[in-house]
């Protein structure tokens, strides 16, 4: 049984035609209903209210689910990136046979969803959350997508909302072809979209982290989020996700527009292994993911994973593919990325590193270790996991052996910004990402039989 674990990011348009003319697309486009336009685009925000306040009033989980979705796919954005390329060995068919032109210049369109958190309707300006690997491509002229169009629900129709342009690479008036390892020769074709402007909401990529596989997009005067019934995604008040809940996935499946899908949270919290890099085929990573059954599918990248209520306990970012795999796919924890969109705001900078983008977090001076593990039923029926942390190796006042119980973040006028109890190994990097330069972070220990605390100033560095 083959198992591949891959991220969602659809192709729109291959970059390449088999010669012959098959395309990815066979046959004609498949458009949606414009009336779905219609309705979104005439509805005020008091208008949206009374209907998610209606839909929410028929005292049943249905009703009240349903009334979730839909105000989620209003928070939600399908993302198209634009990237090019100079890395084929390009060839010409000439009176003496294939002549060899060089590396020539093409584009691709990708697409993947992201979360409106934060919006400013009356100015146009928002910031959107989505995946790393949305916008990043390392084998890429840019690495960092630098055309990146976002589309609301219901304007993001492909042949009403924008199109594609697909137009065969040329080189002195002959088609332009190149050759994979296995002998197949195929047409190049550069791909772009056109006709969106009416709908089209331009972003800039403003920071993005490979580590952590997040990005943030800065949307900035646009007249179609003024006039849009967009509204904001709530992130869940608690951090604690729980194995069973139901649940439902947001995003932009293959390209054709904003849909959800519903399911259950299968495991709460888990380490899977992913490679955003399409250079280096062994630069995999350790991610904390949430895992679920609800159906995902290449385009779904970077769109919110939520609750029953409507509150965001994820972002998608991969799912198990290949024989005999069904339903498994993986949400980044919501307590990871919102303390991780606020840092990048803060920072409000795209940095490479060896074309890799980071972000700057403080983190834990010496390290640690999971001691033990305990499972149990907590009062209200929900199966908990418990996990002692102990310090394997001391340092920066830390000292082997220390029990971790407690972090608490503090500005410099000591006014606590974040506080946790410490019960599970995430604890640590999720919270420490809330620190900035200058704040004081303590750490309350078990030391001997005796609670002691070790303070430190936090300092960011690349992670």
């Amino acid at each position: 049984m083959k198992k591949l674990l891959c991220g969602l990011v659809a192709v729109l348009v291959s970059s390449t035609f088999l010669l012959g003319g098959c395309s990815i697309f066979g046959g004609n486009e498949t458009v949606l209903d414009v009336t779905v336009n219609n309705t979104y685009d005439s509805m005020t925000d008091e208008q949206w209210k009374e209907y998610k306040d209606l839909l929410a009033s028929g005292g049943n989980s249905g009703a009240s689910l349903q009334a979730s979705i839909n105000g989620s796919l209003m928070s939600g954005v399908s993302i198209f990136t634009s990237f090019s390329y100079n890395d084929l060995i390009c060839y010409v068919d000439s009176y003496n046979g294939p002549k060899q032109v060089g590396r020539l210049d093409y584009h691709a369109v990708y697409t993947g969803a992201g979360v409106i958190v934060e919006l400013d309707k009356a100015n146009g300006n928002a910031y959107v959350v989505t995946n790393c690997h949305v916008v990043f491509d390392d084998t890429s002229k840019e690495t960092v997508s630098r055309d990146v169009r976002l589309f609301l629900y219901g304007q993001d129709a492909r042949g009403i909302n924008y199109s594609l342009d697909t137009q065969y690479v040329y080189y002195g008036g002959e088609k332009v072809y190149y050759r994979e390892e296995d002998g197949n020769e195929y047409y190049l074709n550069d791909t772009a979209i056109i006709n969106d402007r009416e709908y089209c909401i331009p972003a800039e990529v403003v920071c993005a982290s490979v580590t952590h596989d997040v990005a943030l997009l800065k949307v900035t005067d646009s007249n179609v989020l003024k006039k849009s019934g967009a509204v904001v995604a709530q992130f869940a008040e608690s951090d604690e996700v729980y194995a069973g809940s139901r649940a439902y996935a947001v995003g932009n499946p293959e390209g054709d527009g904003m849909s959800a899908t519903l399911g259950v949270v299968s495991k709460e919290s888990e380490i899977i292994q992913l490679n955003l890099s399409d250079k280096d085929e062994n630069a995999y990573q350790n991610y904390r993911v949430i895992r679920t059954d609800a159906a995902i599918n290449g385009g779904n990248s970077g769109g919110g994973f939520y609750n029953e209520k409507g509150e965001l306990i994820g972002i998608i970012n991969s799912k198990h593919t290949g024989e005999e795999i069904d339903n498994m796919g993986y949400a980044l924890p919501a307590s990871t990325v919102k303390r991780l969109w606020l840092l990048m705001k803060d920072a409000d900078r795209l940095t490479l590193s060896y074309g890799k983008p980071y972000v700057k977090a403080a983190s834990f001076p010496a390290e640690y270790k999971i001691a033990s593990t305990v499972s149990f039923i907590n009062p209200q029926g929900l199966a908990e996991i418990a996990e002692t942390l102990v310090v394997s190796s001391g340092g920066s006042g830390f000292k082997t052996g220390d029990v971790l119980k407690k972090l608490v973040i503090a500005d410099a006028n000591g006014t606590v910004k974040e506080e946790k109890i410490i019960t599970r190994s995430y604890h640590v990097d999720d919270v420490l990402l809330s620190a900035r330069s200058g704040d004081v972070i303590t750490f309350t220990v078990m030391r001997g039989g005796a609670e002691t605390s070790v303070s430190y100033n936090a300092q960011l560095g690349e992670i």
